[in-house]
């Protein structure tokens, strides 16, 4: 019988596309929370946090630190549009 859910060690993504979805999806919340009022955008702000926070939990034991804090801090920036 064929799994429904595919096997977690199954699937892999590299940092680039992790870092890269969470830029996006960052992005596009907090451009949402700037067209919204009130709770909405109070919402759409945190939504983006969450992102970011996760991101940063996913990715924080990468090598390249280097990298990491550069990611780290052009990620950071966008939520304070």
């Amino acid at each position: 019988m064929r799994d429904l859910i595919p096997r977690s060690s199954s699937i892999m993504y590299t940092y680039a596309e992790i870092t890269n979805k969470a830029f996006e999806d960052i992005q596009s919340y907090m451009r949402a929370a700037s067209r919204a009022t009130g709770a909405e955008a109070t919402t759409k702000r945190e939504i983006a946090y969450g992102i970011y926070l996760g991101w940063r939990s996913l990715v924080e034991s990468y090598v390249d630190q280097p990298a990491y804090l550069a990611d780290d801090r052009k990620l950071e920036s966008l939520l304070a549009g």
